[in-house]
């Protein structure tokens, strides 16, 4: 998809970034393309698409789109902050990205972004101190990509670059609770927002809201991820601390 997308860019690598806000030095963007393309990380392609402050012009930006979707794709350390910045930067340049005919393309990368993470569930230990259990490791990165696609407004008054572009995801990959990852992803949303702690958008879009407030999916998540934690102990051990409900440490002692 991203060399798809490489080729439709209409802009060759620029040979100096601009910095149009003054919020960069001359040499902090010479540094940053003096780093070949495959080795930029978080610090370089961080400040191309520094949301509101971008080092460089739209056109010297969207070079780099391609590079920062394969970042993304990685879903490392840094990915659910790129993806803050990436969209917010993403949505300032709506009409260019249109004109350009890259806005779709970018929408559609970032929906199966979105899909190929609530198609796993993957853990890692919590780096806490004390906090010896394990917390699902895409699930800022999923919040991110659901708040930036489902995007209404920002602060400067302009709208959704993508509309609601979250929502068929999530109720396709998650709404249908086919099996215990998508069970647990489902369980981890209608938790979150149960405790109003989880921001769907800044408005959480109607299908979204009734689907997590269903008691008859709620029965069903709940049952399917008992039934996937009987057999996997970092899930169970996940629940145990969550215990959303109620219902699931009595049912790992059954």
């Amino acid at each position: 998809m991203t060399e798809i997308l490489q080729k439709q860019i209409p802009y060759p690598r620029p040979t100096k970034l601009s910095d149009p806000n003054y919020d960069f030095t001359p040499k902090e963007c010479a540094a940053i393309l003096a780093v070949p393309d495959e080795r930029m990380g978080f610090r370089e392609l961080g400040s191309i698409f520094q949301s509101y402050l971008p080092a460089g012009t739209y056109e010297e930006c969207a070079y780099f789109i391609p590079r920062v979707l394969r970042f993304l794709d990685d879903r490392g350390d840094d990915a659910s902050d790129m993806a803050d910045n990436f969209l917010v930067w993403v949505a300032e340049q709506k009409a260019e990205l249109e004109s350009d005919g890259l806005l779709l393309p970018i929408c559609v990368h970032l929906q199966e972004l979105l899909r190929s993470c609530l198609s796993e569930l993957r853990f890692q230990m919590d780096p806490l101190p004390g906090k010896d259990v394990p917390y699902p490791i895409d699930c800022s990165l999923v919040e991110s990509l659901i708040v930036g696609l489902n995007r209404t407004r920002l602060v400067n008054g302009k709208y959704r670059p993508f509309g609601n572009a979250a929502t068929p995801i999530i109720l396709d990959a998650v709404g249908t609770i086919k099996d215990g990852v998508a069970a647990s992803w489902f369980a981890i949303f209608a938790s979150l927002l149960e405790r109003g702690v989880f921001l769907l958008g800044e408005e959480i879009d109607a299908p979204i809201y009734d689907m997590l407030t269903d008691e008859a999916r709620i029965a069903k998540a709940c049952h399917l991820v008992c039934e996937a934690s009987r057999n996997d102990r970092q899930l169970a051990a996940f629940w145990e601390r969550w215990c959303w409900k109620g219902a699931f440490l009595t049912s790992f002692e059954d």
